[in-house]
């Protein structure tokens, strides 16, 4: 055991940026985009049940994001420290914060379930449910509930797996049970015309499939954590820990599920399509963008070792590898997109050309924005990663909650449906402009420590 902590240590410290962040991306990048691949399948397969139904996955969005919010929540908090523990040697106190983890991310996926279902209806109508969505969202969304428990953990043990740069064993369990996810999809809502209570019910057992799967290689000899009850923390101090580093994941994915929820009351001015048309352009850009974050975190665990030995020009160097390679994949997005954004979106909504059209003018406005988010998301990770979390917080809020929420609320009173189109892209570039700053001035001081 101990010799293979210590290979896995130099292996993280010694090995070139260029070779190891490649090497532990690719595993995430794959995982992330079989994720974003069936939930974009689920859009696929429910737009085959009209407006209304498309129109309850984009109103289920936040619901979905709010549980993601929390096990990112915890799952971050407990990987970021998790990194710079096994950077420093302190191999107990990783323990520590890894099997406290698990047993916060069980306990708050309970709570969820039990709100999620007690007050099913008010959160289905807050959240932007037309008369003819709303009975759509109730369905999908009860089933969806349920499954929060293992939701969370199963973003937890992602995290814990990467913390220790073991990228390949968290991809394996996301694939499979995405995998499951895209074979179970058309079974449960075509063959057993389970409709759209069917996708919600294979996305639950995808999840179940992930956080077994991933728990199994936590458990595994070759993991550099052990979990067991004798590590939960009884110490407050130790969840606060994880908590308040996590802080940024949560003010990230609830904004976003608070930005969604307000574009879907604005689309809805404009009916069902312009819902659903924004849902579609929603997963697409979460399928470009998973490309991105899947490389940042491949890049985290890098810069957390590296930051806590105290190798600051290893932190340097891995920053600006991964934003020139990201910077490169969202270029290549942008373009493809423009492209063929009505071909995008005609292959979620071929019978409603009101769809294609919104869909698509949103796309291509999009499009501009596109390569901008790689400064957003790796200034983001990199904070959160150093331990630096007022700014990592600033920094997670800046897209989706300091400019998406106002600019959603006051361009469509000037610019009607445009308004709606184009807020993602001005929001995009706003936060582009503020990251870059904070991530400018945090280089500036570590060069001085």
């Amino acid at each position: 055991m101990a010799d293979t902590q210590e290979q896995q240590y130099q292996k993280m410290m010694l090995t070139p940026v260029s070779r190891l962040i490649p090497s532990l991306a690719w595993p995430t990048v794959l995982s992330m985009m079989t994720s974003a691949i069936y939930n974009t399948a689920d859009t696929w397969f429910v737009s085959h049940l009209g407006d209304s139904a498309t129109g309850a996955t984009g109103v289920c969005l936040p619901v979905v994001s709010m549980i993601q919010a929390v096990g990112f929540w915890i799952g971050m908090g407990a990987g970021s420290n998790i990194s710079r523990f096994l950077g420093q040697r302190k191999n107990r106190d990783a323990d520590v914060v890894a099997s406290s983890a698990t047993l916060s991310a069980i306990i708050a996926g309970l709570l969820l379930t039990a709100v999620g279902l007690l007050f099913n209806r008010g959160i289905m109508e807050s959240l932007g449910s037309t008369p003819t969505i709303l009975p759509y969202a109730k369905e999908y969304s009860v089933i969806i509930f349920w499954g929060a428990p293992f939701s969370c953990c199963s973003f937890v043990f992602n995290n814990l797996l990467r913390a220790q740069g073991k990228s390949f064993f968290a991809m394996t369990g996301i694939v499979s049970g995405a995998l499951l996810n895209i074979l179970l999809d058309p079974i449960f809502i075509f063959t057993l015309d389970m409709g759209i209570s069917g996708a919600a019910l294979s996305t639950v057992l995808c999840q179940v499939i992930s956080a077994g799967v991933m728990l199994f290689a936590l458990l595994g000899k070759n993991s550099m954590l052990r979990l067991g009850k004798e590590y939960i923390s009884k110490q407050l101090s130790t969840y606060t820990l994880i908590l308040t580093t996590g802080l940024p994941s949560l003010f990230r994915q609830g904004c976003s599920a608070a930005a969604t929820i307000l574009l879907n009351r604005a689309g809805g001015v404009y009916g069902d399509a312009a819902v659903a048309a924004m849902s579609v352009v929603g997963r697409v850009n979460w399928l470009v963008g998973s490309l991105v974050a899947g490389f940042g975190q491949g890049f985290q665990p890098v810069c957390g070792f590296a930051y806590g030995a105290g190798n600051y020009a290893r932190v340097r160097k891995s920053y600006f590898f991964s934003l020139a390679v990201c910077t490169g994949i969202l270029v290549t997005g942008a373009i493809t997109c423009w492209i063929f954004a009505e071909e995008i979106v005609g292959l979620f909504q071929t019978e409603s050309p009101l769809v294609v059209e919104i869909g698509s003018t949103a796309l291509r406005f999009l499009c501009f924005s596109m390569p901008f988010s790689a400064l957003v998301i790796l200034a983001n990770m990199l904070l959160q990663t150093t331990g630096e979390r007022f700014w990592a917080s600033i920094t997670s809020i800046s897209r989706q909650g300091m400019f998406f929420i106002p600019l959603i609320l006051i361009l469509p009173h000037f610019f009607g449906i445009t308004g709606v189109e184009i807020c993602q892209a001005v929001s995009d570039i706003l936060s582009a402009a503020l990251c870059s700053v904070v991530t400018w001035r945090f280089f500036r001081r570590l060069g001085k420590v």
